[in-house]
This record gives C-alpha cells, structure tokens and sequence, in this order.
C-alpha cells in the first residue's frame, strides 16, 4: 500500500516480460520525485459494466465464449521483480488491477490517485506492428489526459545495430 509520507505517485503501466525495464526507470523517477509508484496491470480482454450497490466492479468478458471473468494478474516472479526494484530504491510500491482500454485504465488510475506521471513502456514484436495499426498506448495517454508521459524503449534499436529497414 502507498504510504502516507509520499508526496505523490507515479502510475505505471507494467505487463509481463516488460516489467524489467520499464518498472526500473518508473522507480527511479519515483524516486526522484519522492513519489510512491502505483503499477497498474489492465486486461484488454475484459470490460467493466459497471458497480454493484456493494461497491464491487461487475465484470464482462469482450469474448461470450471465455469462461473466465477475473482480471489477468501478473506472474509471481514479475510480482517479486517489482518489490525487488521499488525497495532497491526506497519507493513504495502497489499493484492494481484493472480491465478494459489500457490507455483509458491508466489515464483513470493516474485521476484517482492525482499522479505526477504516467510510465508506460513500448511495445515489441508483433504487438508493434498492432500498435502501428490501432494507435499505441502512449499515444493515446499524451492525447487524452494532461499528466506527463513517459515513455520507456523496450530493447531498443541502438546505433550501432542495423534496423530491419536498413539491411543490405
């Protein structure tokens, strides 16, 4: 849980296998601003219909043939990795979870808890030929709400490797 003694969060968007890179840099800067970091992990397969008059969200599944409406949740290792880069800096740390748009659940978990900025990480493989096509994450989150953006490479291209566009 966040401790009271922060001075406020750092939201960040954390999925499986990309926990490493973009959780390090999230800590460091919630370091720096003396923030608590809130990871945020959201199902796209899954939709919110709503509240119930007891206070608990009312699950739907996108797919009426998937059988299973409890929100993905992250492996323990990537649980533990989180822990291990928040404490190694001193930071707070919290994981939420949440369904639907990704871009729409962090830009509402960075509202109810009043962040200082939004960590996301970039996409890789496949997932960026998607994120060409249906707009990214990121770009949705620096269109769609006032908070910062931060974006994290995932292994990036450096100069001294070739990019698939520029092979002989």
């Amino acid at each position: 849980m966040v401790e009271s003694g922060t001075v406020g969060v750092v939201v960040v968007g954390v999925q499986p296998g990309q926990v490493h890179d973009v959780v390090g840099v999230a800590a460091a800067v919630a370091d720096r601003f003396g923030a608590a970091l809130v990871c945020v992990v959201v199902d796209p397969a899954l939709l919110s219909a709503g509240m119930r008059a007891d206070g608990s969200e009312i699950i739907e599944q996108i797919d009426p043939d998937t059988a299973d409406s409890d929100p993905r949740q992250l492996p323990d290792d990537d649980v533990g990795l989180i822990r291990e880069l928040a404490g190694a800096r001193f930071v707070d740390a919290e994981i939420v979870s949440r369904v639907g748009d990704p871009g729409r659940a962090l830009a509402a978990v960075a509202e109810e808890r009043d962040a200082v900025m939004i960590v996301v990480g970039s996409q890789t493989g496949r997932r960026r030929i998607a994120e060409l096509l249906d707009g990214s994450v990121a770009a949705h989150l620096t269109h769609h709400q006032h908070r910062p953006v931060l974006v994290v490479p995932h292994e990036p291209v450096g100069l001294t490797v070739l990019r698939p566009s520029d092979a002989p």
